[in-house]
């Protein structure tokens, strides 16, 4: 089997069970497929491998999250693009042939992002995020955040802010041009501080209009590991967001930001100590997350799993 030259198809994974195999199914064969599996399941390699030809099983030996996966495939991938996304998508026919087709039309774009649809409807805060720059830092005065749904999707190609790392075409030698992800975040913001970065740089960021792709959020594990991942969500989001805004605004949003959300999730955790466990535990996981950033602790929290 030949395959394509253009582009290698990267999916991290952590316990994702059935998952995995519905997103690869739905990928050509032609594109060679890297899987990152920070689950560590090592009884996985040879049955995907065996099963899918054009695909290479890589397993780190330890859960090294979202960034140092993605920075972990750049140098394993001997193609000009790579095609980021995660096990809980659902590939539409042509999406990554339309894609490559727009990057020879957009020579200037960093990364071009398909349309995503959530449950059959576009979601527009599912899909890219408003982030104004000014003089090369986050301009909060312009930073308005939506969350809506629509039927359809834009008419055209945009050119936007920034994209979620839902399903993104990266050009491979644009992005190490900027040292490619920022590896001292675990999850969250990974995909906005990247976008961010190369629009410093003077790249862009596209959405592809004839290029789509179906997500199911939250369900890329398996279900039984829920609790622990609901967990570590909330850990890293609390410690991503304050990381990103230290590192793309000023000190003092930063830091505004930063101890509202101490003291509300340390009173939250508190109220519900004795009323809710799985509320205590999501305020309690972002008291600690928070905490850690603000204190410039590492993100060190990983979810512990019994397999």
């Amino acid at each position: 089997m030949t395959l394509n030259n253009d582009c290698t198809v990267v999916i991290t994974t952590f316990f994702s069970g059935k998952k995995l195999e519905d997103c690869l199914s739905r990928i050509p064969s032609l594109y060679p497929i890297i899987i990152i599996d920070n689950g560590c399941e090592k009884n996985n390699k040879s049955y995907y491998e065996s099963k899918f030809k054009n695909l290479t099983y890589a397993i780190p030996g330890e859960n090294l999250g979202i960034p140092r996966s993605y920075t972990l495939a750049l140098s394993l991938v001997k193609t000009k693009f790579m095609f980021n996304t995660q096990p809980d998508v659902i590939i539409r026919e042509k999406c990554i042939e339309n894609l490559i087709l727009a990057a020879s039309i957009y020579p200037n774009a960093a990364i071009l992002s398909p349309i995503i649809f959530h449950e059959g409807k576009y979601l527009l805060d599912g899909d890219y995020k408003i982030l104004k720059l000014k003089k090369n830092r986050l301009d909060f005065n312009n930073y308005q955040p939506k969350k809506l749904y629509f039927n359809n999707p834009p008419d055209g190609d945009l050119c936007v802010d920034s994209v979620t790392a839902t399903a993104m075409l990266i050009d491979t030698q644009k992005i190490k041009q900027i040292n490619d992800w920022d590896n001292n975040i675990f999850s969250y913001y990974e995909d906005m501080d990247l976008c961010l970065r190369l629009r410093i740089k003077g790249f862009q960021i596209l959405k592809i209009k004839n290029a789509e792709v179906d997500h199911e959020a939250f369900s890329s594990h398996d279900k039984k590991f829920e609790n622990q991942l609901n967990f570590s969500r909330n850990w890293h989001h609390s410690w991503a967001t304050f990381y990103f805004y230290m590192k793309h605004s000023t000190k003092f949003i930063a830091y505004k930001f930063g101890i509202f959300l101490l003291l509300s999730s340390f009173c939250k955790f508190i109220f519900y100590f004795f009323t809710n466990k799985k509320k205590f535990n999501t305020h309690y996981a972002k008291f600690l997350g928070i905490f850690h950033s603000i204190f410039k602790q590492r993100s060190s929290y990983r979810p512990r799993i019994d397999k």
